[in-house]
C-alpha cells in the first residue's frame, strides 16, 4: 500500500501522466546536438512531431543538421540535451530496432556479397523466418523493380542505381512501421526516380510512417502530407501540404504558333485584368503571375473566351520552392 500511496499523486497530475505513458509516433523535444567539444551545434533545441501513418518531408540548405537528426533518430548519434521517442521508446531500444527502417545517403554494403545474399543475411539478422527467407526477400527486390538478372550479380558490380534500390530493398525487411529515408533517389536515372516517387505513396498507403530527407522538392511535394523546414539546426516553418491555400502563382502560357493574327497585344489586353503582372510575351507564349488558383482559372477561361488556342499551362515553380526560399531567407526560431 505504501508505494501504490507513493505513485496515486504524480498520477494525477495529467503532465505526469503524459510521462508515464507511451506516446505512438515519434516525438522529439528540443534537442541539441554539438560536435568538436561543443564548438560546432550541429542541431540546436530542435522539437518536431511525427504522426503514425504520415509522410513527413525534411527541407533545408546543405548543413543545416537534417542528416546528423536522422542519425539521432536511429541512436547512432548522442544527443547533448533533450529527448527522442519512438512509440515511447528511446532509439537505441531493441524494441525501436524492430520497427525502423533505413535508408542512408552514405550507402556501405559487402561488396562481395550477391544482391540475393545480401538480403537474405539482413532478413536473418532481423530474426525474420528462413522458411520464408527466399521469397520474402525476391519480393522487395521486384518491389525496388532490381532485375532479377542482378540478383546473382556482386554487389561491387552495380551501378549507383542499382545500389540505391538494394539500400531501399533492405530497409523494407522486417516490416518497419517507420523508414527514414536520406535521399533515397540519389544517383537513380529518372526512371528510379518515378519507382521510388510510387513506392512511397503505395507504402504510405500501407500505413507505414515516413520521414523523408530529399533535395527534390518536387517529390516530397507528391508524396508528404508536411514538410519541416531546418534552418542552423532548429525548426523554421512547418508546412501543411493537404492545407489548400491561395497564393501568387508563376506561369508558363504556350498557344498554337499557327495562330499568326495573335498579337502580344491582344494577350494583354485579354490577360491584364487577372495577372498582378505579365513578365515577358512573345509570339506563342506568354510568362505571368496570379495572386493564386482561383485568379488562374479565371485568366484561362478568359484567354479560351477570346479564342486563344491555349496548348499549354503550367507552373514554372511549386508551392515548396517557393516556401523553401521563404524559409532561407527567414531567420530561425528558438
Amino acid at each position: 500500500m505504501r508505494l501504490l500511496d507513493e505513485v496515486t499523486p504524480a498520477i494525477d497530475s495529467a503532465a505526469a501522466v503524459g510521462e508515464l505513458l507511451p506516446r505512438s509516433g515519434i516525438v522529439v523535444s528540443g534537442i541539441t546536438k554539438t560536435y568538436k567539444g561543443g564548438k560546432v551545434k550541429a542541431l540546436n533545441n530542435l522539437s518536431l512531431e511525427i504522426r503514425p501513418g504520415e509522410a513527413l518531408g525534411l527541407v533545408g540548405p546543405n548543413g543545416a543538421g537534417k542528416t546528423t537528426l536522422l542519425s539521432c533518430l536511429m541512436g547512432f548519434l548522442l544527443i547533448d540535451s533533450g529527448s527522442i521517442l519512438i512509440d515511447g521508446e528511446a532509439p537505441d531500444a531493441l524494441a525501436t530496432r524492430r520497427v525502423l527502417g533505413y535508408l542512408p545517403e552514405r550507402l556501405t554494403f559487402d561488396r562481395w556479397m550477391t544482391g540475393r545474399d545480401y538480403m537474405q543475411y539482413h532478413h536473418e539478422l532481423a530474426g525474420m523466418p528462413e522458411a520464408t527467407r527466399k521469397l520474402d526477400c525476391e519480393a522487395l527486390l521486384e518491389k525496388v523493380e532490381l532485375h532479377p538478372s542482378t540478383w546473382s550479380v556482386a554487389v561491387k558490380k552495380y551501378s549507383r542505381g542499382m545500389l540505391q534500390r538494394l539500400g531501399f530493398a533492405q530497409a523494407l525487411v522486417g516490416k518497419p512501421r517507420y523508414l527514414l529515408l536520406d535521399e533515397p533517389a540519389s544517383g537513380m536515372d529518372p526512371h528510379g526516380v518515378m519507382i521510388v516517387r510510387q513506392l512511397l505513396k503505395t507504402l504510405k498507403e500501407d500505413g507505414l510512417t515516413i520521414l523523408l530527407n530529399s533535395h527534390q522538392l518536387d517529390q516530397i511535394e507528391k508524396v508528404c502530407d508536411r514538410v519541416i523546414f531546418i534552418k542552423a539546426g532548429t525548426v523554421s516553418r512547418v508546412e501543411d501540404l493537404n492545407e489548400k491555400i491561395e497564393q501568387e502563382e508563376h506561369l508558363l502560357i504556350r498557344w498554337l504558333s499557327s495562330a499568326t493574327e495573335l498579337r502580344s497585344e491582344d494577350f494583354g489586353r485579354v490577360a491584364q485584368k487577372e495577372c498582378l503582372a505579365i513578365t515577358e510575351i512573345n509570339s506563342d507564349f506568354a510568362r505571368v503571375s496570379t495572386a493564386g488558383s482561383a485568379a488562374t482559372v479565371k485568366l484561362i477561361k478568359a484567354l479560351v473566351t477570346a479564342n486563344f488556342p491555349i496548348s499549354e499551362v503550367r507552373p514554372e515553380d511549386t508551392r515548396l520552392e517557393r516556401l523553401f526560399i521563404k524559409s532561407s531567407q527567414e531567420e530561425p526560431t528558438a
